[in-house]
């Protein structure tokens, strides 16, 4: 044995403890490299993928065939909440139990928000509807991301023909494990979810869990809405089923979900300090480190690691950290796999506050009804706001919403399915209602996002572009003789009128063809058609801009309301008589402010023709007087070219001529057209681009009606009826602001009181509305929804009598 000297023990201590320093730097190397993959990767991700939510506030939910159906979009950006203008355009339908359109329209948004209106057909039939919104750009997700609201519409003329829907007992019973799966001999948080064949939720059942003995391990029921959850240990070997029974004795039964051999657990609760508890359990023998990966609508909260020490891996999160509404927690192991995932709600700490009172508790018929509006932010300093008012009479029939823009921004926008009273989670939350809320999230959580197109790095490939600028029509360029989609063919199309609106598109490889109409409203004729002198063996096909998925969403069964006939008599009566005394008012429709002049803007030359001498035929007009185009003759084809301003030379081909809007490719047909039919006519001395064409100028001819006054279209022309965006509805609502105006003997029959979508308070956060009560006595509620710049959102519910 020889004794060490001290110097060289020094060094092998100092050797032991450098190479401990090395194994722990490659391990921190490791583990922040995999951290900053996971965060870079997810944020790339979502950088690619803006996201849009639109709430909808309607005036009410109960309909009659004949009435108007008033409503307010808001656009808001998925991640922050906040109002987003960047959809120009908003497709709102009313969707029937098969998914079959029975009313579409499209409205024009700006600065985050838009509104528009149904008249309800007095042909439409009785029964209960989706109205749907969402925008061009939100058709590249799943229609889940749409907006969906229930509403119910009663056609009195039609009551004999409706069938009544027979209640099956049919049940959808599903099992839903926290964090993904379920494992052998690790207890689990089982979440559960009865509905019946209408996707309601069965309030009332109980149930139990057995084995293949038929040995009964748990008993359970439902919390909310068929939802609840108990704690289930699962043993290999071990087959288990469920068995349902309801109030009526009958007997349901349905499978449990497969148990893995090998698997992970994810466990969360609420802990004291204000934290989050992640507990993870494993029965794999040789794991390493985990990580937990947590945001909140897309924005990376945090990001943890642990290692897994006898099948066990702990984590603590700072609620603070956290966003506002759901946040997904998502566990990974070291080769970036997810491997459990769960959703947690905080509950909103900004919020829009709206408080809203009438001048009396109590009013007279048409007596005036000053509101009061007060706006502020969640420590009561005053906030401007943008919100919509809706004021109508409650029965038995029409009641109060339960759901509002808080509970569908902050909740139902990012779960998936049907979400049953959302605002009953918001009001005054207590224990039951956090816990009820807990087992929403357990059964019916989702994300907007698919983690394998993340961890792939899968660049997304999206088929429909926002429409910034406002409408665009899309098309396919068809060859007529051989079915097949023709590339690189120059398409126009043109919408008719004294208000020249005109676009070209060139079909790109795949046939498509796009036309930017900015602001096209109202119903018209469209023209779309190829340059007959070049092409004349194509076809335009125009798409439908509305989407053609769907949500699994089923409606709820629909029966007549026959235990309240006198109230439906008294609706159907005062919907009749507002329609035969205020009809016209009623129906007013007309055109926003918007820009009226041509798609070239500013012509560099425009000639009344009536304030010159009137010629007989167009060559003689040209020749005169419009002193900047050429009249010239190729070969016996009249030849017009326009003389370039910034070159100060002529050009060498046609101009884009243009009569009404509308293409003219026969200059000589053209050139035999009555001049006196021609009202003005403006030149453009440059050079135009549209889209991927452009033209040497422009010469646009317009008739007095704007409607081609006889002029013969080229036969391969297609011509469209076709809806642009919708024109504004006008409310309408009498004034009583005198004794004379108020002993009117017209009837005044409304339950709809009043509507805007446009109340908007001021920095002081305060706003004023007046409104009359009508003929009509009873209990009348106003629904007050609405947001701010900076993504809070509230709503408020003011009830007053008439009498």
């Amino acid at each position: 044995y020889k004794r060490m000297h001290p110097f060289t023990k020094t060094i092998q201590r100092a050797s032991a403890l450098l190479g401990w320093l090395l194994f722990l730097n490659m391990h921190i190397t490791a583990q922040d490299n995999t951290t900053i993959v996971l965060e870079n990767q997810f944020n790339q991700y979502q950088q690619k993928t803006l996201q849009e939510k639109l709430f909808v506030h309607t005036d009410k939910n109960f309909y009659l065939a004949g009435e108007i159906l008033w409503f307010k979009i808001y656009n808001v950006d998925a991640a922050f909440n906040q109002p987003l203008d960047l959809s120009k355009v908003a497709y709102v339908e009313i969707l029937d139990q098969n998914n079959k359109p029975q009313l579409q329209a499209k409205i024009s948004m700006k600065n985050g928000n838009g509104n528009g209106s149904f008249y309800l057909p007095v042909n439409i039939n009785s029964g209960k509807y989706k109205l749907r919104a969402y925008t061009n750009w939100m058709k590249n997700y799943s229609a889940d991301y749409f907006f969906e609201k229930i509403i119910t519409l009663i056609n009195t003329r039609k009551t004999s023909e409706l069938p009544v829907e027979k209640n099956q007992a049919q049940l959808n019973i599903r099992f839903f494990p926290e964090g993904g799966n379920l494992v052998n001999n690790i207890q689990s948080k089982l979440a559960f979810k009865v509905t019946d064949q209408k996707g309601k939720g069965l309030e009332a059942f109980t149930g139990m869990v057995t084995n293949e003995n038929n040995d009964t391990l748990i008993k359970f029921s439902p919390l909310k809405s068929g939802m609840g959850n108990f704690y289930f240990l699962p043993s290999a070997g071990h087959h288990y089923k469920a068995f349902i029974t309801t109030p009526d004795g009958k007997n349901t039964i349905a499978e449990l979900p497969i148990v893995y051999k090998e698997g992970y657990v994810m466990h969360v609760t609420d802990e004291a300090n204000n934290q989050i508890g992640v507990s993870v359990n494993t029965n794999i023998s040789s794991t390493g480190e985990v990580y937990l990966f947590v945001h909140t609508r897309q924005s990376v909260k945090t990001l943890l690691s642990t290692m897994v020490q006898n099948g066990i891996a702990r984590f603590m999160i700072d609620r603070n950290k956290l966003g506002d509404g759901i946040s997904c927690f998502t566990l990974f192991n070291s080769n970036r796999q997810p491997l459990c995932e769960r959703l947690y709600f905080k509950y909103p700490e900004k919020k829009l506050l709206i408080d809203a009172v009438t001048d009396k508790p109590e009013y007279k018929q048409r007596n005036k009804i000053n509101f009061l509006i007060n706006t502020s932010n969640e420590k009561g300093k005053a906030q401007p706001a943008d919100m919509s008012l809706s004021v109508y009479r409650l029965d038995s029939l029409q009641t109060t919403e339960d759901n509002d823009i808080s509970s569908y921004i902050w909740l139902v926008s990012d779960l998936k399915g049907t979400i049953e009273s959302p605002s009953y989670y918001f009001d005054e939350p207590d224990k039951t209602k956090k816990e009820a809320l807990d087992n929403l999230l357990l059964t019916q959580g989702w994300r907007r996002f698919r983690w394998e197109d993340i961890l792939e790095n899968r660049i997304p490939s999206f088929s429909f572009a926002p429409e910034y600028h406002g409408h665009v029509l899309t098309g396919k360029l068809i060859n007529i003789k051989t079915g097949n989609l023709e590339k690189h063919v120059e398409t126009y199309l043109s919408v008719p009128g004294t208000r020249t609106r005109f676009a070209a598109s060139i079909s790109d490889t795949n046939g498509n063809v796009k036309f930017e109409m900015p602001e096209m409203f109202g119903s018209s004729e469209i023209i779309v058609q190829i340059n007959p002198q070049f092409d004349t063996l194509y076809r335009i096909d125009i798409n439908t801009p509305f989407a053609d998925q769907f949500t699994n969403t089923l409606l709820p069964e629909f029966t007549m309301p026959l235990k309240y006939p006198i109230t439906l008599l008294d609706q159907s009566i005062s919907m009749q008589v507002q329609n035969i005394y205020t009809a016209d008012k009623l129906r007013q429709s007309f055109l926003p402010a918007i820009d009226t002049s041509a798609f070239y803007i500013t012509p560099n030359s425009a000639y009344l023709l009536d304030n010159y001498t009137r010629f007989t035929t167009m060559e003689e007009v040209l020749r005169e007087y419009v002193s900047n185009i050429s009249v010239r003759k190729r070969n016996d084809v009249f030849y017009l070219p326009v003389w370039d301003m910034s070159a100060q030379k002529f050009f060498e081909d046609n101009p884009l001529i243009l009569l009404d809007g509308v293409p003219i490719f026969d200059i000589n047909k053209f050139m035999n057209y009555d001049p006196l039919k021609i009202k003005k006519l403006e030149v453009v001395n440059a050079r135009y681009f549209s889209g991927n064409s452009f033209f040497d100028g422009i010469m646009n001819f317009t008739t007095y009606k704007g409607d081609l006054q006889g002029f013969e279209l080229d036969p391969h022309a297609t011509v469209i009826d076709y809806d642009g965006m919708q024109l504004q509805r006008e409310f309408y609502a009498p004034v009583y602001e005198t004794e004379q105006q108020a002993a009117s003997h017209l009837p005044d029959f409304r339950n709809l009181l009043y509507w805007s979508p446009d109340i908007v308070t001021n920095e002081t956060g305060r706003q004023q509305v007046t409104l009359y009560t009508s003929d009509l006595s009873g209990k009348y509620v106003a629904v007050l929804q609405g947001n701010t710049i900076d993504g809070k959102c509230g709503s408020k519910f003011v009830t007053f009598n008439v009498k």
